[in-house]
């Protein structure tokens, strides 16, 4: 079985904070290849995760994930906005947008890929 878009952003975040650029890696594996479309279906992949509690919004400070205040709602306009007017169709920089830290849960989904994976 292939790995989703949500999935492929859960397993890299096991290992790693993922940036918005990250995002659209994982993004492409819905089958979007025109920019726009890639970037707003990233950024929708974006606020599914962040509304079902899987990963949080924030900034790297010192080493360390510190979460952005506020609801998932409010992050997920944030991003779309920040994206919309800094970068347009381009892929922002890593980190220039947002980090995205998974959540206990956003693991869990992580792990049960990785370990469907090994199975198959």
């Amino acid at each position: 079985m292939r790995r989703t878009p949500k999935e492929d952003l859960l397993v890299g975040g096991l290992d790693d904070w993922a940036d918005a650029g990250w995002a659209l890696m994982s993004a492409r594996l819905g089958g979007a290849e025109d920019p726009v479309a890639l970037r707003d279906y990233t950024l929708g992949l974006i606020a599914e995760v962040l509304d079902e509690g899987l990963m949080v919004a924030g900034d790297v400070i010192a080493g360390e994930h510190i979460p952005w205040p506020g609801s998932a709602e409010e992050a997920a306009d944030r991003i779309r906005r920040d994206w919309l007017d800094e970068w347009g169709e381009d892929v922002p920089t890593p980190g220039s947008v947002v980090w995205l830290a998974n959540t206990s849960a956003g693991d869990e989904i992580g792990r049960a890929v990785l370990a469907r994976e090994s199975l198959e």
